[in-house]
């Protein structure tokens, strides 16, 4: 619903634009039907306010219909430098590769962590990090290779 509304700012101000052009072409029209200058006036002054009122409105729902759009999208590549700032970061501080228990890496995807030779995961170029790192940034485990069983299989090695 609110994806609608979202939407309907810039068609809406479309709209109005396209209102304005036509309130002042109907107010020339009817000034063009009469030849006396103060017969004219009322048509052109009225169709001039109401048109450029209405372009008005509509320029200012574009512009505010675009920075939203704008908003989003820059709020969207924060949320994802912030995960690969995060990530890195595990990563650097995470325990080698080959370590035991919990500090085995897994490939990290965007909902998801999977063990490295996961189906799902081969070939994408996933970021590697811990177990623990992957939980602690609420990932959750895939279904298909299960890698919350690597404690158990290093455990019983």
């Amino acid at each position: 619903m609110r994806r609608m509304w979202g939407r309907l700012g810039g068609q809406l101000g479309l709209a109005c634009i396209g209102g304005g052009f036509l309130v002042i072409g109907i107010g020339w029209n009817g000034a063009a039907g009469i030849d006396f200058v103060s017969g004219q006036m009322p048509y052109l002054l009225s169709g001039a306010a109401l048109g450029l009122g209405l372009i008005l409105l509509g320029a200012a729902l574009l512009i505010v219909q675009n920075s939203r759009r704008d908003r989003a999208v820059v709020e969207s590549q924060l949320r994802e430098l912030n995960l690969t700032l995060t990530r890195l970061a595990n990563a650097v501080a995470g325990v080698p590769a080959g370590g035991n228990g919990r500090g085995e890496r897994v490939a990290l995807g965007r909902s998801s962590f999977h063990r490295q030779d996961c189906r799902l995961a081969a070939g994408k170029g996933l970021p590697l990090s811990t177990v623990d790192a992957a939980i602690a940034e609420g990932l959750t485990p895939c279904r298909v290779c299960h890698p919350e069983e690597l404690e158990t299989v290093s455990v019983r090695r």
